[in-house]
């Protein structure tokens, strides 16, 4: 062979031997790891007695670190200064601020704080005990806490106990033995000493566990809590070397009560009464908005001015007498730059209570320059006759049971019934007719002057024409309306369904209520003789709600602790209802059959369990729905014997 030929050779194969060592293909890696960190040992022991030192050291199998755990660590009794709190390799280190307190039984509860380094897999309803006396407490008591108005899980609720049995204590003591709830709203409180307790849940939002603050959300227990225990025997399966049943063996193991607490969580609603905020919006009007809902509404008046009427202003206010606006009558008023007025109104003072009180505010208004003209615009132009802004809200499909909506943009002074005119065209004809009965009137004139109705019993796919003839409504500042013409139809009734619910556990005083995916209240009826009737409901998928009405007044009523009084209950229907067109669901609803933590159907939970990492990884349909029905979790007995828990 040529030698320069055997060169070439030689070079190639080495070119070749080094680009492939330098393209290194990517790893494919091996399995997935789903396995949490293994607990190994810690200083001091698990349960140990007489312990003074406040610094806790916890060993593990592998690297681990802390997720979140100012929020999921929680130190019972319960701290008045945070612990210190690392992880540095396969240790974390607890560290107690405050003074460690004579024979008394600590826990440390991680929760799900503690996870590996690599996948994130964390360790479920970890929990560490110690003593400072020469015995450790073991009783426990679990249960959930629940959104009393939307069932919704609650996570990261405080949850304790108190054994001073008096009121005042959840507002002037800290709770004593605490825990704080996981992602689907489960608590576990370890380590308690015999006795009856108080037990309370609370949203605690400046951390010193007590209803300290109205405006933190609560939960408490009617009765006194009185914690045993029993025991039950549970089967243990060992196995083989090769992985196969080997022996099945019966074991003794605690069996902590009471395990299934239910508290419904709650806000009161008690808010601070001051004024918020308040502003000149434009020249006719004045915005003044308070902190809390009022059953009282306010005195304004103009001050150093003597040209100003009784009737100065035309008020439109929200249902709650929280958000008002006072529209300005008088031109002059208008036309002025600068109003100084009193306002008069309740507010909270230092002892909570409601005390008149009169503020002095100065609402000014600048004034937008005028634009200058244009030189070739005509001065001598005709000037617009300015005209009253009132326009329909019906849009060309009416639905049939809904009144006709006309809105305006300033306060409605008057208008003319006999300048209203509803026509009707039969089908297969083109003329429209004077339609005879129909009515014609402001919506609510306690709230605003702002929106008219027509109502009229309305003809299944009938097709409709309104005029307003113009000159026909007119507003506090003696504008008028323009002609209005609105031509529309009325849903056919076959393009409706109708649902009917049969509530056998309820008779009367509860309200059901159709939700939409998003938990938006779309129509809502009394329970009447056990029936709740939804009728002309448009084709969708819905979920449904009842609460209790307990004092008959046809709205959710939240509770009040010093009252001892509960929050109205609520049941969830458990699962979806599809509405199809033209057709009637007759379905009976047993609001007691399903556990009330478990009827909230998952695909409108808004607090759903945390996900690990490798969960999105192997995950094969994005739009599969989340379904916990398989896991099982033992509140009061996670860890089986519980032997150094």
């Amino acid at each position: 062979m040529n030698r320069n030929l055997l060169h070439i050779i030689i070079i190639a194969v080495i070119a070749a031997v080094l680009y492939s060592c330098a393209n290194i293909g990517n790893p494919t890696g091996g399995m997935i790891d789903k396995t949490p960190p293994i607990f190994v040992r810690s200083n001091p022991m698990p349960n140990a007695v007489n312990v003074k030192d406040r610094k806790i050291e916890l060993f593990f199998d592998e690297i681990v670190t802390l997720k979140d755990p100012s929020t999921k660590i929680i130190v019972s009794p319960a701290q008045t200064e945070m612990p210190q709190m690392n992880a540095s390799g396969k240790k974390v280190t607890i560290e107690l601020i405050d003074t460690l307190l004579p024979n008394t039984t600590y826990t440390i509860d991680f929760s799900n704080s503690i996870q590996d380094n690599n996948e994130g897999n964390p360790l479920e309803n970890f929990a560490f005990a110690f003593s400072t006396g020469d015995y450790i407490d073991s009783l426990r008591v679990a249960g959930y806490v629940i959104d009393s108005r939307t069932l919704e899980p609650m996570k990261g609720i405080i949850v304790g106990m108190n054994s001073n049995h008096s009121d005042s204590a959840f507002i002037t003591d800290k709770l004593q033995r605490v825990a704080i709830t996981n992602d689907r709203g489960q608590f576990t409180i370890r380590n308690a000493h015999p006795g009856s307790y108080r037990l309370f849940a609370l949203g605690d939002l400046d951390r010193d566990f007590r209803f300290g603050n109205p405006q933190e959300d609560i939960a408490f227990c009617d009765s006194l809590i009185t914690p045993w225990v029993s025991t039950k025997e549970v089967n243990d399966t060992l196995f083989s070397a090769d992985n196969k049943v080997d022996t099945i063996t019966t074991r003794t193991r605690p069996d902590y009560h009471p395990n299934d607490l239910l508290l419904n969580l709650f806000n009161e609603n008690r808010k601070s009464q001051y004024l918020a905020n308040n502003s000149r919006i434009d020249s006719t009007r004045i915005s003044i908005i308070f902190a809390a809902p009022s059953d009282t509404l306010p005195l304004l008046s103009i001050i150093d001015r003597k040209d100003v009427p009784a009737d100065w202003y035309t008020l439109e206010r929200s249902l709650t007498n929280d958000t008002l606006t006072y529209w300005i009558r008088p031109s002059h008023l208008v036309s002025s730059d600068t109003l100084r007025t009193t306002l008069t109104y309740l507010r909270t003072d230092s002892l909570n209570r409601l005390s008149p009180a009169t503020d002095t505010l100065q609402f000014t208004f600048q004034r937008p320059k005028a634009k200058k003209k244009k030189k070739n615009e005509e001065e001598d132009s005709v000037p617009k006759i300015p005209t009253m802004d009132i326009r329909s809200l019906t849009q060309q499909t009416h639905e049939i049971y809904a009144p006709l909506i006309l809105e305006s943009t300033t306060p409605i002074e008057r208008f003319d019934t006999t300048a209203f005119h509803l026509q009707q065209k039969a089908e297969g004809d083109s003329v429209y007719r004077d339609v005879e009965k129909y009515a014609v009137a402001l919506r609510d004139t306690s709230l605003n002057r702002r929106t008219i109705v027509v109502r009229h019993r309305w003809e299944s796919g009938g097709a409709y024409r309104l005029l307003v003839d113009s000159l026909g409504v007119e507003d506090i500042y003696g504008l008028f309306s323009k002609t209005i013409k609105q031509d529309f139809s009325v849903r056919k009734m076959e393009e409706y369904g109708n649902l009917i619910f049969n509530i056998p556990e309820v008779k009367d005083s509860a309200i059901v209520e159709l939700l939409d995916g998003q938990e938006k209240v779309v129509l809502s009826v009394p329970v009447k003789n056990h029936k709740a009737e939804l009728i002309n409901i448009l084709p969708a998928t819905y979920y449904a709600r009842l609460y209790l009405d307990a004092n008959g007044n046809g709205k959710y009523d939240t509770g009040c602790y010093i009252e001892h009084r509960q929050p109205e209950t609520s049941f969830y229907y458990p699962g979806a209802i599809k509405v199809k067109k033209n057709w009637d669901i007759d379905q009976t609803w047993n609001i007691y059959d399903t556990p009330v933590d478990r009827q909230k159907p998952d695909a409108i939970k808004k607090n759903k369990p945390e996900k690990k990492k490798w969960e999105t990884v192997t995950k094969t349909n994005p739009d599969e729905e989340d379904n916990d029905e398989g896991s099982v979790y033992d509140p009061v007995n996670p860890y089986g014997d519980g032997n150094f828990y």
